[in-house]
């Protein structure tokens, strides 16, 4: 028996990840202020310590949590090491990682809020991979191409939160 409303219950559950590295930064933060009070360095490190972590890996959790669709969209991605692969009813494919030339975010408010918005990766063939950003196993996406360099997650976000139609270029191979 829970004591919280269901919608409460799946927000908390959406937000769980930034809210226990928030806390961990928090917490870090009362053993600095402690230790550097009472003059206690142990205290005071492991403070710096939890600190950092929990700063470092809150922006990671915030944008994972900014780029999940809160409606669940049709179709799977599989992520094997270096290939991403979308298994949908209406399409699918995969791409190796090495042969990205082009990410992309797309967004399509007008459409039923299940596929408002998409992944594109388009490889150096030319060949286009969407992935529905609702689709169950989406939200590995963000580790599986953060190795690409300079990739910018947050013009991904701002992409998604604008709720304006249009196509935002996460990463770009160069040359």
């Amino acid at each position: 028996m829970s004591f919280l409303r269901p919608e409460l219950q799946a927000r908390l559950h959406t937000w769980r990840e930034p809210l226990a590295w928030g806390g961990l930064a928090l917490a870090g933060a009362v053993l600095i202020v402690e230790g550097y009070a009472g003059l206690a360095p142990l205290s005071f490190l492991l403070g710096l310590l939890c600190t950092a972590t929990g700063l470092g890996l809150l922006l990671p959790a915030l944008r994972r949590v900014r780029l999940a669709a809160e409606t669940p969209a049709e179709g799977v991605v599989v992520i094997d090491e270096a290939r991403i692969a979308y298994l949908g009813p209406r399409g699918g494919g995969f791409v190796d990682l090495p042969s990205v030339a082009r990410v992309e975010i797309v967004s399509r408010p007008h459409i039923p809020p299940a596929s408002a918005h998409a992944w594109i990766i388009t490889t150096d063939a030319g060949e286009r991979l969407t992935i529905p950003l609702g689709a169950q196993g989406a939200d590995g996406l963000l580790d599986a191409l953060s190795p690409l360099p300079g990739i910018d997650f947050d013009a991904g976000v701002a992409a998604v939160l604008s709720r304006r139609p249009g196509r935002a270029v996460v990463w770009r191979k160069a040359g």
